[in-house]
């Protein structure tokens, strides 16, 4: 088997043809010999897995039975730290398949290849490079010392322009056991450009000012009167309290909550959300939140994305065709739940930055089992959804246990200036940024890549 590099991340297409299949053929998509791991599809007649070969030993992760003779026509997309595939009317997905949870992580540097068994040979091999949003950085925004209030996690939540400065306000927490750190608060930090970012010492508004635990910021707007509007959820652990309301003069506070808080509750637990001041709309203000759905019409239980109307930030009314955001996919890297994050106008189309989830144990680890990361869908009525076709867009990078966003990523809110997108999203618990010109955003035909045909880079085995 002859090797082809390919840096960064890729969409990869092959057909497979013969008259057997009994025998496994293999194709690898991640890492090397040199590295001494690489991750692999194995596919017969009988079953298509998924799984890691080293130096010492090869394990599998996934199997899916009875995959049926070939032809196979085989698509593998590498995003990340993050694996699609799709083997005919088969699709799988996995994070991390060198070892993620044993703190094995993804090079951007892999050899492809192709091994096949007996009786079957390559009808075709190409490989699409896929350059979006892959920066190597470092975070702009930082956890804390010990003690400080962002001293466990620091989580982008809203951002506002006001008087030539921008404004983020982030979800602050300290060490704690109550899903990954505790006690909560708002914070705020200031960019004249959106790339440089300064924190504030102290929160806007703590949880020790409110009967909660937690405080999950997610929303800010500046109204008609230009007042500045925060909207967050409160959580009294581990329950949600709803919605609430706080409003100041100035972005940097005093903020004064609504005394009526809140101003809207889930029928169950939701808080996660955008808040969007929205113009030439019939109503002022929408707010697109995550809630969660004990019975979906299809797929599984978990959060679907409901969408709130209201002229005045108090009273607000759901839409009656709620939930109107669900999984892109029944068994893929989205199919638990969907969190709507960020939501954007651009022209006549809305985008929505969302977080997608599914679950996996991987056998013989201590890993919570939930695979977390970053996809991208447009509408134009936001009933009616169309899904960026090689989610998830914005993943996290493996790389290395140095890199602040190897694995999970979250928490997406994109501000758009200049005909930029400017993408701010959590990185392990740190605020990250990631850019994209609008108009590479908006083409979902191509990312900009090379397609290369690597059949002459195949040796039948």
């Amino acid at each position: 088997m002859i090797e082809k590099r390919v840096i960064g991340n890729y969409e990869m297409n092959l057909v497979l043809t013969g008259e057997s299949g009994s025998k496994e053929s293999k194709i690898f998509f991640s890492g090397d010999t040199a590295l001494g791991k690489r991750a692999y599809l194995s596919i017969s007649v009988d079953e298509l897995k998924v799984g890691r070969k080293t130096s010492t030993d090869t394990r599998i992760w996934k199997t899916y039975n009875n995959l049926g003779p070939p032809p196979w026509n085989v698509k593998v997309l590498k995003k990340g730290n993050f694996f699609r595939f799709w083997v005919n009317d088969r699709t799988g997905w996995i994070r991390g398949p060198l070892g993620e949870w044993e703190n094995v992580y993804e090079p951007v540097d892999n050899s492809l290849g192709i091994e096949t068994s007996a009786g079957i040979s390559l009808q075709s091999w190409t490989v699409t490079t896929l350059p979006w949003l892959q920066e190597v950085t470092e975070p702009i925004l930082s956890r804390g010392p010990k003690g400080s209030f962002y001293e466990a996690q620091i989580i982008p939540g809203a951002i506002i322009e006001y008087e030539g400065l921008y404004y983020m306000y982030v979800m602050a927490g300290m060490r704690g056991d109550e899903e990954g750190s505790s006690r909560r608060s708002i914070g705020v930090a200031m960019s004249p450009d959106l790339k440089r970012w300064e924190g504030h010492v102290e929160p806007i508004i703590s949880y020790l000012d409110t009967p909660y635990d937690n405080l999950y910021v997610s929303g800010a707007v500046v109204t008609d009167e230009g007042r500045v509007a925060i909207m967050f959820s409160a959580q009294k652990f581990p329950e949600w309290q709803g919605f609430m309301l706080a409003m100041a003069d100035h972005p940097m506070g005093p903020f004064f909550q609504y005394t009526d808080n809140p101003v809207y509750k889930h029928f169950s637990h939701a808080h996660e959300f955008d808040l969007i001041r929205a113009d030439g709309l019939p109503h002022r203000y929408l707010l697109f939140y995550a809630g969660f759905t004990p019975e979906p019409q299809r797929g599984w239980a978990g959060d679907r994305g409901y969408l709130l109307y209201s002229d005045d930030l108090v009273n607000w009314h759901s839409d009656e065709r709620n939930p109107i955001f669900a999984p892109e996919t029944l068994d893929n890297w989205d199919a638990v739940h969907v969190r709507p994050r960020s939501l954007n106008r651009i022209g006549d189309m809305w985008y929505l930055w969302y977080e997608g989830c599914n679950t996996w144990e991987p056998e013989g680890s201590s890993h919570h089992g939930w695979w977390d990361t970053v996809g991208l869908a447009r509408s134009k009525d936001l009933v009616n959804w169309e899904y960026y076709p090689r989610n998830p867009a914005l993943p996290g990078l493996g790389l290395n246990a140095d890199q602040f966003d190897s694995n999970w990523v979250g928490w997406p809110r994109m501000y758009i200036k200049d005909n930029v997108g400017y993408v701010f999203y959590t990185g392990n618990a740190q605020v990250g940024l990631r850019t994209i010109p609008i108009d590479r955003l908006v083409n979902w035909k191509t990312e900009g890549g090379e397609t290369v045909d690597l059949r002459e880079h195949h040796t039948s085995q």
